[in-house]
C-alpha cells in the first residue's frame, strides 16, 4: 500500500533536479536529465494530464518505444519519465541530453508514477 502522495512537482532546470512535495514537505530530490540545447525543455506551470506504464514515443528523428513510468502535461509537449537506455549507457543523470522530456532513473520514476495523480500541480522552471 502506498501512503505517501505526492501534491506537487517542481523541477528545475539550473540544476537537474526534480523535486517531490507532499503539501509544503519535500519528500524526495530526484536527479533528472532535461532537454539538450538543441531540443530544450520548455518552462511552465501545467497539471499530471496523463500516465502510461509504458509508452511509444515519437519525435523529429526518433522512435522511443517501452519508455516505462511516464507522466506527461496537457498537449503531450513533454513528459516525465524513466530512461533505462541512458542508464544502459552508463550516461549520468543531472546533464541535459533528452529531445525536451524530464528523464529520470527509471527506479525513480516509478516510485513517482505510483505516488502521483493524476491533475497534480507541475512547474518547470530554471
Amino acid at each position: 500500500m502506498i501512503d505517501l502522495i505526492i501534491t506537487s512537482i517542481v523541477v528545475d532546470l539550473s540544476d537537474q533536479k526534480l523535486y517531490a512535495y507532499n503539501g509544503p514537505q519535500l519528500v524526495r530530490t530526484i536527479p533528472v536529465s532535461s532537454g539538450k540545447a538543441s531540443t530544450p525543455t520548455p518552462t511552465f506551470s501545467s497539471k499530471v494530464q496523463s500516465k502510461h506504464r509504458s509508452v511509444t514515443m515519437r519525435g523529429r528523428g526518433y522512435v522511443a518505444p517501452g519508455v516505462p513510468w511516464a507522466m506527461c502535461v496537457p498537449g503531450g509537449m513533454i513528459c516525465m519519465h524513466g530512461a533505462p537506455w541512458q542508464e544502459a549507457a552508463g550516461q549520468p543523470y543531472g546533464v541535459p541530453r533528452s529531445h525536451g522530456c524530464v528523464r529520470m532513473p527509471t527506479v525513480q520514476a516509478k516510485w513517482l508514477f505510483h505516488r502521483t495523480k493524476t491533475g497534480t500541480p507541475i512547474t518547470i522552471q530554471t
